[in-house]
């Protein structure tokens, strides 16, 4: 990203005003209950700009102060251990682009991404208790009641400390969309911060090469070379997701990338479903979980409204309510840096919330969430065989076997008299547990879909 003005914040309200009009569109994945306030929703879109403009000035800033370093400094941070990684680890020049090899394409029986639907694909149920013999797939991992994600964008290591805590306090992950030509060879951010995150267990995802912040590059690039730079210098990481810079209509008023308006430096939808499973917008009210759309998930930014239950498009306790629009509902939340001792209190406060529902409430990154969704969405059981001691069938979808390997969540009710349950696919133990309803017991466990049979013993 180039170096270039800063747009005072005061100047940014009347150009936000005319692009937000424009932006939400017909296209838009937002679906407010009939009684919000319009102005409500648009003051949340505002903010979430904000919080994209923010971002970027202080990206800018940074870079602007280690422009500024004197010789000695320069050369201190170049001599660093980690920026001499960062330099030996780099295996093409920033404009050098050798495309790998072609990525799977989608095709029936093997989607990359569900297309957009105008009618619910299934119907929203509570949990559910199959008769004796039926197998039944539970709407979210676990078989939680919602999910929710936290996702970073941006390269704000220096944040990297707080989440890693808080990763570690709580037990979840997350997911970082990482701007790939931000990743230098200094001490400030070098790929051994990214290679930390992924050795922790988190997962990292493309935020694009430039967050359309170079004019010399172009969409495909954009997300393509992000992907493959990513992998390459990420060991593990698999790049299947992607946050919009900008979100999907590419709103780019009062950021230092504003007078790039091509359409080559535009996000596209039709480009993103040929590299991703999932893209996430950068503002969003609650959806369907029936209607989700995997190209452009909504995305609550800074988690606002999150415990304000006058703002339904965004109170999390909506997502357990059985007579809320919201039922059952994925809550993606994003943040940028947090640049405020009460900006990390308020991550606590609701990572805390969520703990307390934690019986409910699946938490998971968000391409896990991604996936697990778009796989429950076309399950199905096969070939069930019932003995005196074992159930065996098959799970299947519609998805891309290399791509959607979230495990899902299975549920049979055990013959009267068992108690104890194990599970094993392709003869390999896989995690299984019981749980009691009504005086049945039920065994839980969690299977890959399209990876052969299972087998629950009792």
């Amino acid at each position: 990203m180039k170096n270039s003005l800063t747009i005072p914040r005061t100047l940014l309200p009347a150009l936000l005003g005319m692009l937000l009009l424009t932006g939400c569109d017909d296209g838009s994945n937002e679906q407010p209950l009939a009684d919000t306030p319009e102005s409500a929703l648009q003051q949340a879109r505002e903010a979430a700009l904000y919080d994209e403009v923010d971002s970027l000035n202080y990206l800018n800033d940074q870079a602007a102060k280690r422009a500024q370093q004197t010789e000695t400094e320069a050369l201190e941070e170049w001599n660093s251990p980690q920026a001499f990684a960062a330099r030996s680890a780099l295996r093409t020049g920033e404009y050098d682009f050798t495309p790998p090899p072609t990525p799977p394409v989608s095709r029936p029986g093997q989607l990359l991404n569900l297309p957009p639907v105008s009618s619910p694909r299934f119907t929203v149920r509570d949990r559910q208790w199959p008769v004796a013999g039926e197998v039944s797939i539970a709407m979210w991992s676990q078989d939680k009641l919602s999910a929710f994600s936290i996702s970073i964008d941006d390269n704000h290591v220096q944040d990297h400390p707080f989440w890693f805590e808080m990763g570690e306090r709580y037990g979840w992950k997350w997911t970082w969309f990482v701007i790939a030509n931000q990743v230098g060879w200094g001490a400030h951010d070098h790929w051994g911060h990214w290679q930390l995150v992924q050795d922790k267990g988190h997962d990292v995802q493309t935020h694009t090469y430039s967050h359309l912040c170079d004019a010399l590059f172009y969409t495909y690039r954009e997300y393509r070379q992000s992907q493959v730079v990513i992998d390459q210098n990420v060991e593990g990481a698999r790049v299947v997701a992607m946050g919009y810079p900008f979100g999907l209509n590419t709103n780019k008023a009062g950021s230092p990338c504003a007078p790039l308006t091509s359409a080559r430096t535009q996000n596209d939808r039709t480009q993103a479903a040929r590299y991703f499973l999932a893209a996430r917008d950068v503002y969003g009210a609650l959806t369907s979980p029936a209607r989700i759309d995997f190209l452009n998930v909504p995305s609550v930014s800074s988690a606002r409204n999150f415990l304000n239950a006058d703002a339904p498009w965004a109170y999390f306790d909506s997502t357990l309510d059985p007579a809320s629009n919201n039922w059952r509902s994925w809550y993606s939340a994003h943040f940028h840096g947090l640049y405020a001792q009460t900006d990390k209190d308020y991550v606590v406060q609701i990572l805390d919330h969520l703990k307390n529902r934690e019986a409910d409430v699946w938490v998971g990154s968000f391409t896990a969430v991604a996936r697990y969704a778009q796989e429950f969405a076309t399950a199905r059981i096969t070939n069930l065989q019932q003995g005196s001691n074992s159930t065996r069938f098959e799970v299947r979808d519609d998805m891309n076997d290399g791509w959607f390997d979230e495990p899902l969540t299975l549920k049979l009710r055990l013959p009267e008299g068992s108690t104890t349950a194990s599970a094993t696919q392709q003869g390999v133990a896989i995690p299984a547990r019981v749980v009691t309803h009504a005086g049945n017991v039920y065994a839980l466990v969690d299977a890959k879909p399209d990876q052969g049979v299972v087998a629950i013993n009792y």
